[in-house]
């Protein structure tokens, strides 16, 4: 990185945001390709990665394949232009029990050589009102204070501050393991057992007749909220008809369900509960931090390794406002970085927070970095979940009739995401089918293990795994081939989703079940189990199927996009999602070429110094504010529900997307296509003769190897249009902000005179250097864009964040395995994985996706497990010698195959798909094993030892 950000004035800074009297600076990622000097890869080679409309790879491949720093962890503090080189190493100290009254630390183990220089303990940060923040979310005592009883197994209560590496490592080989180091007194009861819920959540569904609004739904009548006794809900009392208030109404369905369940003899219930398991995420990169507090300038430098970097500046400015320590620091500077593996484990952790409170401390930048131990103790956890479910069939039609779920979540030591894991966990649970009624409730509890938060699936992949293995058992004691019950009750469009929302688009769930029914794995299925099982003595064959819909985006998102195009037609972009392992970079730089007929020259992501001037303001939570706020505020042009939002695994597909394609199109309408249109008429045309030549709609030129041709008129490069455009003071820079709340927002904006309504709320644009002074005169931000004001603001109702979900992905996969019957070893075989993600913006990326979430998935059901007592992670014992992930071996590498359904029409979006590819797995190799070995389980994972103590 060649900026020296130290050096930015005064009033650079003030251009930026300014939270809590505090200004904060969102820096560029430490990694930019085109700052990129290694020996192994020279420009020409660096450059290589695109071609017209497909990347021949990575977007940041060469940089990862020759070394480059390029992760959070690789940075030292001399690697960081204008930092010192000298460094300060932190070491995070974990409790290990959770029923002890913790005490304080025994440092005299330590000698001379590897004493800390600085111990950062509560008694600090309560003297300076120094606490995480905000503590709804992330809980209280980011470190434990001494006489206290910690919240969890692992509960911070110290950073120890080295001046040298060697004295840092010294003494983290005394203490990590030392049972001596922390002390404790009396055994106590849990901190949890006197905490409510994090989340009670409960959604009541009764159908309407054919054709009218439901007679019950939550998008019709509203949330159904418990009150609390002893720490467990307790819900309102239900009316005996269905006309009291609308907590009553839905009550009174409820108990009406339960009764039929009871009473009606026509109905098949299947009636169990299933168990779910502790998980850990096993990033390749553990979580760390580099901070410096430039006591100088005021200045706090952040290097972080997070997913939602956008949240993280703003929450420690809030931090150290409410704080004595808020004249130390005018300045925030946050330097975001490619993160070796996201899918939620980086999202909303403490970690950059107790960077935070150790570079308050520090003279010296301080460096933190987890190691397998420590990211097992400290890391999120996918929630282990226990339901409890009941499904009814009709007998005859063999349709669903109702559906009944109790689910609880372990949420671990604080809040975090288990409020929304419980919320999506429950919407989702009804899978790909309609169900006519439904009573699902879901409380997340907290308890004394490790903060369980966001993770791939987040809670779809616990309730849907479930459904499907119901699916599945009832199919057999129905009388019913799985295909065709799945045919009887799979979601037609026009049908609700458990909230009384309608799906939005076509999930093709019938055309799918038609390509499964065909394929070899099915149908062979009968006759290839004879055979294995003949030619291979002691092992048993079998064959499971999962099919599931994952929604994605979470009512809320807001995505933004900047694009500029320079005199010569280099194209750089900045976005705010953050790289995290699936191809943002690439595939956002990729899809750009259909409009510009080139990929991005350079991307720079997860910053939101781009966005600063816009001049967005924010007032409420976008999920909190009533209407009636909503309407009065929308009538502000520089207003809007939120501004950022944090990357997650299936956001950057279809939401960043929607921006990118916003921004790319403006620059062809307004910048590429005028100037090409000029250089026709001047060059190829008899219009200085007085004859008039037509040119269609921008919308029907094309591009073809990097030229752009419309009517017939010679193809003309980026490069020369560029040049034009520049001269002719067109459109040359774009920058777009959105919103959805499960629909997007629209608004008319009036651009170079010409009037268009965006899915949008913000826009500004550039002009190229030859623009008319009166293009100049309304140029009015330091950046030299032109903020427009938007016209007929419509933001989705805010009744639509009731819906839960409305955008789904379907996906279906299909495993044979083996099992051993004398060890209970399981060997996949083969799996085949359908996927409908809408329009593929890069195949190999969702093909990549595919194979990982295959690997996932067997994970989940065969291997992964962390006990949910003092002896699972929270210990602090546990590395990849007892954590089972899956090796090649055992996710059958050259045996997996997908389909990819092709989009309906050239203008499907690209459907979010990160999460949705590693759910049917489980469901598929639970009912597998079920079919190899005639035992049915209930609980994840299935062990070896499991299986082999039934067959």
């Amino acid at each position: 990185m060649k900026t020296n950000i130290s050096s930015i004035s005064r009033r650079s800074f003030m251009k930026q945001c300014v939270v809590g009297g505090i200004t904060v600076y969102s820096a560029p990622l430490l990694f930019a390709k085109s700052d990129m000097e290694t020996a192994l890869a020279d420009e020409t080679l660096q450059n290589s990665w695109k071609s017209y409309g497909v990347p021949n790879f990575r977007f940041d491949a060469i940089a990862k394949v020759t070394g480059e720093k390029i992760f959070g962890s690789d940075y030292r503090a001399k690697d960081i232009p204008s930092w010192p080189n000298e460094q300060t190493y932190g070491y995070i100290v974990r409790v290990d029990r959770a029923d002890r009254i913790y005490k304080g630390l025994d440092l005299s183990i330590l000698d001379a050589t590897s004493s800390p220089t600085r111990v950062i303990t509560a008694k600090d940060l309560k003297r300076d009102k120094l606490d995480i923040y905000p503590s709804w979310f992330y809980g209280k005592d980011i470190l434990l204070s001494e006489g206290q009883t910690p919240l969890y197994l692992g509960h911070e209560v110290a950073i120890l501050l080295f001046d040298t590496f060697l004295s840092f490592k010294l003494a983290k080989q005394k203490l990590q393991f030392n049972e001596n180091f922390i002390q404790y007194g009396a055994k106590v009861p849990l901190a949890s057992s006197t905490q409510d819920p994090y989340g009670i959540w409960r959604f009541i569904r009764e159908e309407g007749e054919k054709g009218k609004e439901d007679k019950y739904s939550l998008m019709k009548d509203g949330f159904i909220w418990a009150s609390k006794a002893n720490h467990k809900p307790v819900w309102p009392e239900s009316d005996t008809d269905q006309y009291g208030n609308s907590m009553q109404k839905g009550m009174y369905y409820a108990k009406k369900l339960k009764e039929d369940f009871e009473k009606k003899d026509d109905w098949f219930t299947l009636d169990h509960t299933y168990k779910t398991q502790s998980i850990d995420h096993v990033s390749l990169e553990t979580e760390s931090y580099n901070g410096w507090l430039d006591s100088a300038n005021k200045t706090l430098h952040m290097v972080i390794t997070t997913q939602s970097g956008c949240y993280v500046y703003e929450r420690a400015a809030k931090m150290i406002e409410n704080s004595t320590l808020a004249e130390k620091v005018e300045n925030i500077v946050v330097h975001a970085s490619y993160i070796g593996g996201g899918f939620g484990g980086k999202d909303h952790t403490i970690y950059p927070y107790l960077g935070v409170v150790a570079s308050m401390y520090s003279n010296k930048p301080v460096r933190m970095a987890n190691d397998r131990y420590e990211q097992f103790q400290s890391g999120l956890k996918r929630h282990p979940f226990t339901l409890h479910n009941k499904l009814s069939f009709d007998k005859k039609t063999k349709k669903i009739q109702g559906f009944i779920s109790n689910m609880d979540l372990d949420g671990g030591g604080r809040p975090n995401y288990s409020s929304i894991v419980a919320l999506v966990g429950a919407t989702a649970s009804q899978g790909i089918y309609y169900i006519p009624r439904n009573d699902i409730v879901a409380t997340a509890y907290p308890s004394h293990l490790p903060t369980g938060g966001s993770m791939r699936g987040f809670g779809c992949l616990q309730t849907m795994s479930a459904i499907e293995m119901m699916m599945n058992e009832a199919s057999e004691a129905l009388g019913v081939d799985p295909i065709e019950l799945r045919r009887i009750n799979a979601a037609k469009p026009e049908e609700k989703n458990s909230q009384g929302a309608m799906r939005i688009g076509f999930g093709r769930h019938h055309e799918m079940l038609d390509m499964i029914e065909n394929h070899e794995i099915w149908k062979n299925r009968k006759s290839k189990k004879i055979a294995f099982e003949k030619e291979h003595p002691g092992k048993r064959y079998g064959v499971g199927l999962g099919f599931i819909t994952t929604n994605y985006g979470v009512g809320g998102n807001c995505p933004s996009t900047r694009i500029e195009i320079d005199s010569e037609g280099k194209i750089s972009m900045h976005i705010i999602s953050m790289e995290m392992g699936t191809g943002t970079d690439t595939s956002q730089a990729a899809l750009i070429s259909e409009y510009l007929g080139s990929m991005a020259d350079d991307i720079k992501l997860a910053g939101t110094e781009y966005l600063d001037m816009m001049k967005l303001e924010v007032t409420q939570s976008p999920y909190l504010m009533s209407q009636e706020h909503q309407d009065e505020m929308s009538l502000n042009p520089r207003w809007t529900p939120d501004i950022y939002m944090s990357s997650s695994a299936s956001s950057s597909s279809y939401y960043q997307t929607h921006t990118t394609r916003i921004a790319a199109k403006l620059l062809l309408e307004h910048g590429l296509y005028p100037a090409a249109i000029a250089i026709w008429k001047r060059l190829y045309t008899n219009e200085a003769f007085g004859g008039e030549s037509e040119f269609p709609s921008f919308e029907k030129a094309s591009w073809r190897d990097g030229k752009l041709s419309v009517a017939g008129y010679p193809p003309l490069a980026l490069s020369m249009l560029a040049k034009k455009a520049d001269d002719m003071g067109l459109v040359t820079g774009v920058c777009v902000h959105a919103f959805n709340r499960w629909a997007w927002a629209s608004a008319d904006f009036t651009v170079q005179g010409k009037k268009e309504k965006l899915f949008a709320d913000a826009l500004a644009v550039r002009y190229g250097k030859g623009a008319s002074e009166e293009k100049k005169s309304l140029i009015n931000t330091q950046e030299e864009y032109h903020l427009l004001d938007r016209e007929n603001m419509l933001y989705p109702s805010t009744t639509m964040g009731r819906a839960g979900a409305t955008y789904y992905t379907p996906c279906a996969t299909l495993v044979e395995l083996a099992v051993n019957e004398g060890s209970g070893e399981v060997d996949l075989l083969q799996a085949h994985t359908w996927l409908y993600a809408g329009r593929i913006l890069v195949k190999e990326l969702v093909e990549g996706q595919i194979e990982g979430g295959l690997a996932m998935g067997v994970g989940h059901a065969l291997y992964e497990y962390l006990p949910l007592d003092e002896t699972g992670a929270g210990s602090g014992n546990w590395n990849l010698n007892r954590y089972h992930v899956p090796r090649s071996k055992e996710v059958v590498p050259w045996n997996m195959s997908h389909t990819i359904l092709k989009p309906l029409s050239d203008t499907d979006p690209a459907k979010g798909m990160g999460e949705v590819v590693m759910i049917p797995v489980v469901p598929a190799i639970v009912e597998a094993i079920y079919q190899a070995t005639s035992k049915r389980f209930y609980h994840l994972p299935i062990t070896r030892e499991d299986i082999a103590k039934e067959v």
